[in-house]
């Protein structure tokens, strides 16, 4: 039944269905067919799971149809709002200010009234800082929850979608942002308290954050060094509270309740042991996974709890994959979007492995330590494919790491996470010897990690280029060139790559990024390619950010040489500046630099009369005219079957002296908005048609393949991955499901 039902939901969540009329109609008249079928035939069984897997893509079109229509409408882009704001997340800080989820009722203007969703930025936020489980009046920016689109990149639009975030919102600055209501008493105010009683007690700041996230799940604040750490040595999973955690808290709790069962004749007498230990222990781990948030592994592990409780009460022969199916239909019934997480096939698979594996026979230390370490390999080998496929990469230390680390998480680190947090809502001196001996375990146990972390071969990059090549990747051949305009926001980063090398031009730095683009964009991207070194990385110019990014990127693969526009002083490597003349040959494709002293840095490519040239991402008016009247004096034609404009498409930055000189027959567009009225105008100035314009606003990320002799070819940037549910848009239609399904048209 659970497995029918999984697959009912999969079909419509990473299958072909859409919530379109046809797609209920076909769903209903199967669960129909099936349920008068199952009366009539002796093998009811494969009828009657088919029943249950349309009843269940039947069930889950509707909820995506309301999911999907609640959604920000790209037509009210850029609307100001003023709404009441309701913080139904722990607040998280950024390197600008802080970001939550919140629910919004707006107000104003009367023609967008309505409740829904969103993920709310604010920078340089009131002091003092808004907190969980308040309600605020603000000005709010709305904006339709678009995540970049990038090959290798982590899909931000599913999490979106899994999180049924409806908008993304920016607080405007306005003299009537004000707090309308305080903290309201309840689960989310209690975490947020204990969240800040760790940050004001736990002087180390990285052992503040994990305390957090073992306490509360609040991994909010854990960095992405400690991230790369815990994932290079596979002890992520022990980082936010797991199945792992709650269960043992469950024993624990059942093991104290029957002590006093024993203690206590009264109990005794009136309640069975093992009841009495169900009733305290699961709703111990029912409490602790509601602290963390109730996240899918906690979900998945108080249902378990519960059914196994049930079942071993009852008396009646279970196996340990019934009551696995229980637990997936229950968090299916719960959330059906749980599937896009990752957590969900991993929590799953491994549980179905663990009782695939059955009980361990032997007895003794040893036996106990080799049943435990073959236990551990056969997970690590299950969990795989998966760990491949959602990361590209996967943990060779952590089948020994994992050995030391559970018994410290779980033993040690979890229970003075949990009594701290507690004892310190309490009495903060109560709290105090806990938190230091945390830290003094901390402080013994993050070298020995970051150690193995660092050695080379600790954690495996997997390319999906160097394991699915069959399957639409695609290498450029001798004398041919493959550009990616990634999609960096407002920012620019290009990717360009021959048959044997590989340049990559900015890395989609923008303001307070700190290099985050170049390991979350670039680095994601290359490896998909199956690059593994960088030849040239070329920045148009010099400062913090675009540092950064340099830096970030140099960390995750070789980089062999950097050129920047303008000077570099106190660089830790050379960088060369930019200038006019440089030219290099790659795989019979000539590229050219150009610049000028502290200005920006321009590329071109030519090859067999079909020549690229890419803007400098800081060019201004002022420059591009005086590159287009000293084109002759360098030896350069500008002219261009492809160019690339400054970031979102700036009109001011070019003047019609170098657009006449560029003459494109194709533009691309990295960043802005994926207006048509303003990509109409950028078409207008550059002298093309506006089916020539492409947007990585519109369009995600975009490779143009560039052949000897050839027109230009457009690539999809991910051949492998089609249009999921969270991307798709549905036909106009009204807020409501009945409303919206009344409102599609007939097929």
């Amino acid at each position: 039944m659970g497995l029918a039902t999984l697959l009912g939901v999969m079909v419509v969540l990473f299958g072909p269905l859409r919530p379109e009329l046809y797609t209920f109609i076909a769903m209903a008249l199967i669960a129909i067919a099936a349920l008068v079928v199952s009366f009539f035939v002796r093998l009811r069984a494969p009828v009657v799971a088919l029943g249950i897997g349309a009843s269940a893509a039947f069930l889950t079109l509707l909820v995506s149809l309301d999911q999907l229509a609640q959604r920000w409408s790209p037509a009210d882009e850029g609307q100001r709002v003023i709404a009441e704001v309701q913080i139904d997340s722990l607040v998280r800080r950024t390197t600008t200010g802080i970001e939550f989820d919140a629910e919004l009722l707006i107000e104003s203007p009367t023609s967008l009234q309505r409740s829904l969703r969103a993920r709310v930025s604010w920078n340089d936020p009131l002091a003092p800082l808004p907190r969980a489980a308040e309600r605020w009046r603000l000005l709010l920016q709305l904006s339709v929850p678009r995540a970049n689109t990038n090959p290798g990149g982590f899909d931000e639009q599913r999490e979106f979608f899994r999180d049924r975030i409806q908008a993304r919102a920016v607080v405007s600055p306005f003299a009537g942002n004000r707090q309308v209501a305080p903290q309201r008493a309840g689960l989310l105010a209690l975490r947020e308290q204990i969240v800040r009683r760790i940050r004001s007690m736990v002087v180390d700041r990285d052992a503040s954050a994990l305390f957090a996230g073992l306490a509360v799940g609040a991994t909010g604040e854990v960095s992405r060094e400690q991230w790369r750490v815990f994932s290079d040595t596979g002890t992520t999973h022990l980082v936010a509270i797991s199945g792992m955690h709650i269960t043992l808290f469950c024993w624990v709790v059942a093991a104290l309740a029957r002590r006093l069962w024993a203690r206590v004749p009264r109990l005794a007498m009136r309640i069975d042991r093992e009841t009495f230990a169900a009733m305290l222990g699961v709703p111990a781990a029912a409490a602790y996974a509601a602290l963390a948030g109730f996240g899918i592994p906690a979900q998945r592990t108080v249902v378990m709890l519960a059914v196994w409780w049930a079942l071993r009460l009852s008396g009646r022969v279970y196996s340990g994959f019934d009551v696995l199916g229980l637990a997936a239909l229950a968090v299916l019934f719960i959330d059906p979007f749980a599937p896009p997480s990752s957590g969900f096939w991993l929590s799953f698979v491994a549980m179905a492995t663990l009782i695939a594996a059955g009980d361990t026979q032997g007895r003794g230390l040893r036996a106990w330590f080799l049943d435990t370490l073959r236990t551990q390999w056969r997970v690590s080998l299950a969990l795989l494919p998966i760990t491949i496929l959602w990361f590209s990469s996967f943990s060779v230390a952590g089948l020994l790491i994992n050995f030391a680390a559970i018994p410290v998480f779980s033993l040690v680190l979890v229970p003075i996470a949990l009594l701290g947090g507690l004892l310190g809502s309490i009495s903060a001196p109560l709290a105090k010897p806990l938190w230091w001996i945390g830290e003094r375990v901390h402080e013994w146990l993050w070298p020995l990690l970051v150690a193995v972390a660092a050695h080379p071969y600790a954690a495996i990059q997997v390319s999906p280029a160097a394991w699915v090549p069959i399957l639409g990747f695609e290498r450029p051949a001798d004398g041919e060139v493959m550009m990616t305009l990634l999609d960096a926001g407002d920012a620019t980063a290009l990717i360009v790559r021959t048959r044997q090398y590989a340049l990559v031009y900015d890395t989609g730095e923008n303001y307070a990024s700190e290099g985050r683009s170049a390991e979350r964009l670039v680095v994601p991207a290359l490896r998909s390619f199956g690059v593994s070194k960088v030849d040239r990385l070329v920045l148009s110019g010099s400062h913090a950010q675009r540092a950064a990014g340099a830096a970030r990127l140099a960390a995750a693969m070789p980089v062999d040489r950097v050129v920047a526009g303008g000077e570099w002083p106190g660089a830790h490597r050379r960088v060369e500046t930019c200038s006019a003349g440089d030219r290099w040959r790659w795989d019979g494709v000539e590229f050219e630099l150009f610049g000028r002293p502290g200005g920006s840095c321009a590329l071109r490519i030519d090859f067999g009369g079909h020549p690229s040239f890419l803007i400098a991402d800081r060019l201004d008016a002022a420059e591009s005219a005086e590159f287009a009247a000293q084109a002759e004096a360098i030896e350069l034609r500008l002219r261009s079957t492809v160019v690339v404009t400054p970031r979102r498409g700036s009109l001011a930055a070019v003047s019609s002296g170098f657009v006449a000189a560029v003459d494109a027959q194709w533009v691309m567009v990295p960043g802005g908005h994926a207006d048509p009225e303003r990509l109409a105008r950028i078409a207008r100035h550059w002298r093309v048609d506006p089916s020539r314009v492409v947007s990585t606003a519109a369009q995600g990320a975009v490779t143009l393949h560039l052949r000897r002799g050839l027109p230009p070819r457009w690539l999809p940037h991910a051949p492998l991955q089609g249009d999921p549910l969270w991307r798709y848009h549905p036909r106009p239609v009204t807020s409501g499901i009945a409303d919206a399904m009344q409102d599609m048209p007939n097929p």
